[in-house]
């Protein structure tokens, strides 16, 4: 009778943790590496620490499943975590609508669109700094022109 209530338990405790995971929000902001191992770990030993513990097979099982299935939600969780850090090629796609009749970038618009000269790394893997520098100049001011000013 034990084994049956405590895989009620489970599955209950495992289905609530999957739909706040699936249909829930995500987290509001980044979760540092240190507190993500720490919840990993914290699942994976106590869920088999106390399988370890348990009376019988059956028990055993469900709570080693439980504590796999909890992993996975948590890591699932996890990746919903909007990403902070560069914006890879979404700074312009705000302005290329054409709504408001500018913005975005055309074709020859700026530095990137022409290949890289065939001399750009050097036979020991030097970088051409000024080459860099005025890519980089080039699209900070694109990046001026498109995003709006703070208010």
């Amino acid at each position: 009778m034990f084994d049956v209530g405590l895989i009620a338990v489970l599955v209950t405790y495992v289905a609530c943790v999957a739909r706040r995971t699936v249909w829930g929000p995500p987290p509001a902001r980044p979760i540092r590496f240190a507190v993500a191992a720490a919840v990993s770990v914290v699942i994976h030993l106590g869920f088999h620490a106390t399988a370890t513990a348990a009376p019988s097979i059956a028990s055993a099982a469900g709570l080693v499943l439980a504590g796999w299935s909890s992993f996975g939600l948590w890591c699932y969780w996890v990746g919903r975590i909007p990403g902070a850090g560069f914006r890879e090629g979404g700074e312009d796609d705000d302005a290329s609508d054409g709504e408001d009749g500018g913005g975005g970038r055309g074709p020859g618009d700026g530095p990137h669109d022409e290949p890289p000269p065939a001399d750009d790394d050097g036979p020991d893997g030097d970088i051409d700094w000024e080459r860099f520098e005025l890519d980089f100049a080039a699209y900070v001011e694109r990046v001026r022109e498109v995003e709006p000013a703070a208010d």
